[in-house]
């Protein structure tokens, strides 16, 4: 990935963090103009990889600077392009990232698409991991904004430690466009450093997770 940061080393200690809340999928992004913009997602997916307006619950969220769930008991199936997995999907927190008591800059989203029940136990493991990621929300918040849509989504595919070639094929362009591309990123984030985007220790169940 040449200068930049290890993002793929992040997004790594990311999931484990994560591996304390059952879940089948993860995003992580910051707060732009109404929207949510992905920094890191559970999933090689493009529609995880591009910008798209806040949920009202994640407002909510955002706004009361805490932790909102959804728990239900009913499961809706995955079975047209309609399908919104923060809308069906009967098990959802949202945690703002940020410092107590002050606005969020990002917002993290764990959901399972089974039937689950979120514990307050999750929920306030959830709250605490949404603090730890301030620094790395606030490291890549201001270059990543500086970002197009293409180079946005090769951030997330360096996460993956995708090659050149990989990246070129995953945005379907040519190998010298993918090189060109990768390059521009590695200069905007450029002064983000490994140190940024490290996590201290986490505790949860009388377990501690040193990411």
């Amino acid at each position: 990935m040449g200068q930049l940061p290890d993002l793929q080393e992040a997004r790594r200690r990311l999931g484990l963090a994560l591996s304390a809340v059952c879940h089948d999928r993860w995003v992580l992004g910051y707060v732009r103009n109404g929207s949510l913009q992905p920094i890191a997602a559970s999933e090689l997916s493009r529609r995880f990889m591009q910008s798209r307006p806040l949920m009202p619950l994640s407002r909510r969220a955002l706004y009361e600077k805490r932790p909102v769930v959804i728990n239900s008991i009913q499961e809706k199936a995955e079975t047209s392009n309609r399908y919104d997995w923060e809308l069906d999907w009967p098990a959802i927190i949202y945690a703002p990232v940020g410092e107590l008591g002050a606005r969020p800059i990002g917002l993290l989203i764990i959901g399972c698409r089974r039937d689950h029940w979120y514990t307050d136990e999750d929920v306030a493991y959830a709250d605490t991991l949404g603090y730890t990621l301030v620094p790395l929300v606030g490291a890549l918040r201001g270059p990543m904004s500086r970002l197009n849509e293409s180079e946005s989504e090769v951030v997330q595919l360096l996460s993956y430690g995708l090659s050149t070639q990989e990246i070129a094929r995953a945005i379907r362009t040519d190998d010298r466009n993918a090189h060109a591309i990768v390059d521009a990123v590695t200069k905007k984030l450029h002064a983000v450093t490994a140190e940024d985007l490290m996590f201290p220790v986490i505790q949860m169940r009388r377990r501690a997770f040193r990411l």
